[in-house]
């Protein structure tokens, strides 16, 4: 059961019959800190799962082009032979990739359960309402952004992005976190179940006025997302300084484009709305560019 004030929910079944089972998460009296546990050890299982399912399918591809490469024709002695042989390998093989690919879908169910029984809870307040609200964020592109490719591409498009160090450009940038978190991205091959940090970095570039988030893990490919364009220095890190403590929140990557995006949005509301206003002596107000104080 969990109580939540005076409130008491039993567990999914399937939840208790996991932690009956090969569930190695030991309660305590922490609702909020069990169930966050729960989850994710599940998605750390699941992850685990996906890369030995990766490693099972290249070592079949493998043994389907050595079955391929094996002489012909095949009613040879020695030749029917080695295809018995590598026939058996790659039914074993087979047969633990099917393995892998249905225990995987088991426990991305079962981490699906408890999403959906925290998010029905409704808790009022603390952990388990931030873990709630970011699970409900999909992990999807949001239409906002704009993806671009790696690291060294996107600094490489602009020279205003980098500056010369010891005759190297690096980033020009203000970083605000390195820790954002975003489904599908949050755990590596070798994290540990419990881990709950992120792999993707926030930054603020100064003279392009560009606010970006970068992945940096080993697992995944760089990718970078232009999140938004034209921020003066005040207004980025205002918006960013309100948004870094929830970085660790599931998803908190999607909540911190959104945050931006909105940010953006009525800035360019402000913006027209200052450029239809008379500013002194009949002069229009000028609303700074991007890279200039906006005081």
């Amino acid at each position: 059961m969990v109580q939540l004030g005076g409130r008491l929910d039993p567990l999914p079944d399937p939840v208790v019959a996991w932690l009956s089972g090969a569930g190695a998460v030991e309660l305590t009296d922490d609702a909020a800190t069990d169930l966050i546990e729960i989850e994710a050890r599940l998605r750390g299982l699941a992850a685990q799962l996906a890369q030995e399912a990766t490693s099972v399918e290249r070592a079949l591809a493998e043994q389907r082009r050595q079955l391929a490469r094996l002489p012909r024709p095949r009613w040879a002695w020695r030749s029917a032979r080695q295809r018995r042989r590598t026939d058996t390998i790659l039914g074993a093989t087979i047969k633990r990739h099917s393995e892998l690919a249905d225990l995987m879908k088991e426990t991305q169910a079962l981490q699906a359960v408890v999403r959906d029984y925290v998010i029905s809870l409704d808790p009022p307040s603390g952990r388990l309402r931030e873990v709630a609200d970011g699970w409900k964020r999909s992990p999807e592109v949001p239409p906002t952004v704009v993806v671009m490719g790696t690291e060294d591409e996107f600094f490489a498009a602009d020279s205003r992005r980098t500056r010369p160090d010891w005759g190297y450009p690096i980033a020009d940038a203000d970083l605000f976190g390195e820790q954002w978190r975003r489904d599908g991205d949050d755990h590596g091959p070798h994290a540990g179940p419990a881990e709950h940090s992120g792999s993707w970095q926030l930054g603020y570039i100064p003279r392009t006025g560009e606010i970006y988030a970068s992945r940096r893990c080993g697992h995944l490919p760089q990718q970078v997302w232009l999140l938004g364009r034209e921020f003066g220095a005040r207004q980025a890190h205002t918006v960013l300084d309100g948004v870094l403590p929830r970085m660790r929140e599931p998803n908190s990557l999607i909540l911190a484009a959104g945050v931006v995006h909105a940010a953006r949005s009525l800035r360019g509301t402000r913006h027209r709305a200052a450029l239809r206003r008379p500013g002194a002596a009949g002069t229009q107000t000028r609303v700074p560019d991007a890279g200039e104080p906006d005081d």
